[in-house]
């Protein structure tokens, strides 16, 4: 209430015209007027309030797609159970897809959702790359799951998606985390600790013998090293931590090759890895030290090395190619698939399939040396021997 008895109501722009004063409704772009009321009154306060009712209704039926289309069970998926359950960086991720789509070709009735009309949209999004057009039609496959299962209230008829190739990698393009060699671990572990930055030497081991994700390597506190004991009452270092992505618990005793490093490296924070300043990791900074790591040991021929366009040395190394090292080893050692998702605290079998294909190809290719090495060793044995004979 104003001094002058006079009540204020927001949103009222007045212009003064021939002497008179015109009131009008003004909120961000939206302009209405002149209104009727008198200023400072109740009735204004009335007249606007209803204005501002009008505009919320009118701004929630705009932002409630249709039933039956695309936009409706997008804007439905974001509030699901199996979207909730995701990572918080991995909901921020797809709910810029959803946006976008509901966007584009939200007001898509469902019944129009064929296997054709979602080839072309699948190539159209091919141009931005093979990952961005899988991750989107992914998105969209799990938003639209609900109508596809229901098939009792057709909305969708069939499955469009069954069948639907997705967008192959392109020829040429470098291999997504490629894994690390043992020698490429190593020269970057002792570089680490030569430069005095052992937590990042402490990240490198938490990524290659822990097998844990970037997440998990910035946040795994120190007291997730509780003591275990065996069947026969030895005493062992165990990991023990929910997993910050998928929320998997991680229940495994320490690889004895992480329990070394951590011997050799300083307790600096409250987590077991950490940056230059003694404080936790944060994920861009921690791909940014690996990749001046890295580049460093290239240009001096420690670890592997690629080219940029501008002639400018690189590692194609990153931190998730330690998680697959991790992996692959533990396939190449026998370990099955359940055996990989307990290491790997996987949700599914999927990727540990990956690993023991990648296991298995590299296991042939050794054999298929092996095999080499020894018919030739088989002509040298017989090549000297005849020489032996003819002397």
């Amino acid at each position: 209430m104003a001094e002058d008895g006079l009540i204020k109501v927001r949103y009222i722009h007045r212009v003064h015209r021939q002497g008179r004063v015109y009131l009008y409704f003004r909120k961000g772009d939206y302009h209405e007027g002149p209104l009727g009321s008198t200023d400072g009154t109740l009735e204004l306060q009335a007249e606007v309030d209803t204005i501002l009712a009008r505009l919320t209704k009118a701004q929630e039926a705009a932002s409630k797609p249709a039933p039956n289309t695309i936009g409706g069970m997008l804007r439905a998926y974001n509030k699901s159970a199996e979207f909730l359950s995701n990572a918080r960086s991995t909901q921020r991720a797809c709910q810029d897809h959803i946006d976008e789509m509901t966007a584009d070709f939200g007001d898509v009735l469902l019944f129009e959702v064929t296997q054709a009309w979602l080839r072309d949209l699948r190539d159209a999004w091919a141009i931005r790359g093979h990952r961005a057009a899988n991750v989107r039609m992914q998105v969209l496959k799990n938003a639209l799951a609900p109508a596809v299962n229901d098939q009792a209230d057709v909305r969708i008829k069939g499955d469009p998606f069954h069948k639907l190739a997705k967008v192959k990698r392109p020829h040429g393009a470098p291999e997504a985390h490629p894994i690390w060699e043992d020698h490429e671990v190593e020269a970057a572990i002792e570089d680490a600790i030569a430069r005095k930055t052992p937590g990042l030497a402490r990240a490198i081991g938490l990524g290659r013998w822990g097998g844990f994700r970037r997440a998990t390597i910035c946040a795994i506190p120190l007291n997730a090293r509780p003591i275990g004991y065996d069947d026969d009452g030895a005493a062992h270092t165990r990991l023990f931590w929910v997993t910050e992505k998928k929320k998997i618990l991680c229940d495994k005793r320490e690889d004895p090759r992480l329990t070394a490093l951590m011997a050799r490296t300083p307790n600096v924070a409250m987590t077991i890895a950490y940056n230059a300043d003694g404080m936790p990791w944060k994920a861009r900074q921690l791909n940014q030290a690996i990749d001046r790591l890295m580049a460093r040991l290239a240009q001096a021929g420690k670890v592997r090395a690629a080219v940029t366009e501008k002639g400018e040395v690189y590692c194609p190394l990153d931190i998730h190619g330690l998680r697959h090292a991790r992996g692959v080893e533990i396939a190449m050692a026998g370990g099955s698939d359940a055996e990989i998702m307990s290491q790997l605290e996987h949700a599914t079998d999927r990727a540990a399939k990956i690993y023991r294909r990648q296991a298995d190809r590299r296991r042939m290719a050794d054999g298929a040396q092996d095999r080499v090495d020894k018919v030739v060793s088989l002509r040298e044995a017989r090549k000297t021997r005849d020489a032996a004979n003819k002397a």
